[in-house]
């Protein structure tokens, strides 16, 4: 009867034991599988990137760039291993992007939501600046309209940007545009319009005397004004160009 039991006991102890040699070989079996799967759909031959998908207006970024940008990624031909977080700082690096968006869409497409830098004005001659008065850098050449040129302290950008759109405002009225608009040193500004004529501003109360000079301007021959000098609590004096070799004389107002 003893033998019998011992017998019993050793059956469940090899029946416990097999069990649970069975789950851990179907574990390593499951885990071999999802390895080779894994590495079957992350070789390249068998998940390549097809289809690229750009959308967004593009007025400066050139296609070229972007193929160019996307190559240089290691792993830009895989869909599985491409990170899309590197795609995006990949293209945020190119001078004209502002922002990108970037999804992975399976089996085989890159979708990318490109946002261009909205350039409104070139800065200091050297660098631009955007809708937002962020200075940035980019190739001007590429640049077919009209910009007005603004200078001043890299700090004072958006302020700079922000006077320029006010004047222009003002100025509109009378069919008036801005050529350049600085702001020195000496925190004084001045005003350059399309036909040359050069307004002396000074540092204080600009939008009123901007809007002193327009009031007047129908009755100037500016074909013949050289600058107006508007740093005058009334009134304002008037540098006339050089004609036949005779110098500019200031005429005051007031």
């Amino acid at each position: 009867m003893m033998q019998w039991q011992l017998n019993e006991q050793q059956k469940q102890r090899f029946g416990y034991w097999s069990g649970v040699v069975f789950f851990v070989l179907v574990l390593f079996s499951l885990a071999y599988a999802i390895n080779s799967v894994y590495r079957s759909v992350s070789d390249k031959q068998l998940s390549p990137m097809q289809r690229l998908l750009v959308s967004g207006t593009r007025d400066y970024v050139l296609d070229e760039e972007l193929q160019q940008s996307l190559a240089a990624l290691p792993e830009a031909g895989n869909f599985f291993s491409l990170e899309v977080s590197e795609v995006k700082q990949q293209l945020e690096r190119l001078p004209w992007v502002k922002q990108v968006t970037v999804r992975k869409q399976w089996p085989d497409k890159l979708s990318i939501a490109l946002q261009e830098q909205q350039v409104v004005a070139r800065w200091n001659n050297a660098a631009l600046l955007n809708q937002q008065g962020e200075i940035f850098e980019a190739p001007q050449q590429r640049i077919s309209v009209e910009l007005a040129s603004l200078s001043g302290p890299d700090e004072q950008a958006q302020r700079v940007l922000n006077t320029f759109r006010q004047l222009q405002r003002v100025l509109q009225g009378r069919q008036l545009s801005i050529t350049r608009l600085a702001l020195n040193e000496r925190h004084a500004w001045q005003v350059e319009l399309t036909g040359g004529i050069l307004l002396k501003l000074g540092k204080e109360d600009k939008l009123n005397r901007v809007e002193r000079f327009v009031s007047v301007y129908p009755q100037l021959q500016a074909d013949n004004v050289e600058y107006v000098d508007l740093r005058y609590d009334t009134g304002f004096a008037v540098g006339w160009k050089k004609r036949e070799g005779l110098v500019s004389n200031d005429q005051s107002n007031g």
